[in-house]
């Protein structure tokens, strides 16, 4: 049977639903973390952008736990005698990945590792992207999966140029415009225009957004200060994260072979709703201080790491190879 290409994220859903999630966590009349709190996370930016970066650590936490519990339950479903041993093997990886990440953020500092983890993102965006389209098992190794979806990967490694400034490229004012032009032109060329007008426009939508907020965040950049830092984290880290999030509920509620309550639009509201919940307490009652390492929003980077190191040991240990007399059995 062919590969199937359909996206199963509901793309235009999710993009709308994104931007309504960040004006609503934008302007919010609420402060979700005391003032006194903001240094921990940037002392540049506005109590509206650290509300949507409270609201996206949060909502991140409520998608690492539909990730860990669907990564627990695909190798619980695995017919043989090991799963239970896969499951154990998972959750000691797990543990020894928080536990190796705590100590790398410790020895790097905060700032380095989330650089690293930034990088390190990349990959999982471009897993994340072929599975949401249907595709990820088309994609075996690293090179093929870069080269089956070398628009996004391209587009978003120009944004991230453009963005640490690599060779003073916003002093460049026709370099900056000229090579996005050029980027644009090969996205639409080469299936990006064919694919916007299908069901199907995930990636060149994205790649074109990138390329978007390339131009404009590097014409913005040589301005510097807290407005450039506000408009790259609400439209670009903000945006993207709803976004992925939101696919990946679709995604899941689609791909799923029976029934799953947890997948239901109401559950997945209430456990958004439970960890923001959690989170607003911890950010602003002193007696729940020892909650930070986890809800904390200054430590959100962590567990991003975690996940997505996590995501990648996954595969490895649902691919072990059991005994023949185990096999058996089945």
């Amino acid at each position: 049977m062919p590969n199937q290409t359909r996206s199963t994220a509901l793309p235009a859903v999710a993009l709308g639903l994104t931007f309504l999630f960040i004006g609503l966590t934008f302007a919010l009349p609420l402060q979700l973390v005391p003032e006194r709190e903001h240094h921990v996370v940037s002392e540049h930016l506005s109590p509206e952008v650290i509300n949507v970066y409270a609201c996206v650590a949060w909502a991140g936490w409520a998608h690492f736990i539909f990730a860990f519990r669907g990564q627990r339950n695909a190798l619980a479903r695995l017919r043989d005698e090991f799963k239970g041993g896969r499951i154990f093997a998972y959750a000691a990886c797990t543990a020894l990945i928080i536990l190796t990440l705590l100590g790398l953020r410790w020895a790097a500092g905060a700032g380095i590792f989330g650089a690293v983890v930034w990088v390190y993102f990349i990959d999982h965006f471009i897993k994340a992207e072929q599975h949401f389209e249907g595709k990820s098992r088309t994609s075996g190794n690293l090179l093929t999966r870069w080269l089956t979806s070398y628009q996004p990967l391209l587009t978003f490694s120009w944004l991230s140029v453009v963005l640490l400034n690599v060779g003073g490229i916003t002093s460049h004012s026709w370099a900056l415009w000229s090579a996005s032009l050029l980027l644009a032109l090969v996205v639409l060329g080469f299936g990006g225009w064919r694919g916007l007008k299908s069901p199907d426009f995930r990636s060149p939508l994205l790649s074109l957004f990138f390329l978007g907020e390339a131009l404009v965040w590097g014409a913005f950049g040589r301005y510097g200060g807290p407005m450039f830092l506000t408009g790259v984290y609400v439209f670009h880290i903000a945006a993207g994260s709803y976004f992925h999030y939101l696919g990946s509920y679709f995604a899941a509620s689609s791909n799923a072979k029976s029934k799953d309550t947890w997948l239901t639009p109401l559950s997945i509201i209430a456990v958004n709703a439970l960890i923001l919940t959690i989170g607003f307490f911890v950010a602003n009652q002193a007696s729940l201080s020892w909650l930070r390492p986890i809800f904390g929003i200054e430590w959100f980077t962590l567990w991003v790491g975690v996940h997505l190191v996590s995501s990648d040991v996954f595969p490895f240990i649902k691919k072990w190879k059991t005994s023949p007399a185990m096999n058996q059995s089945g």
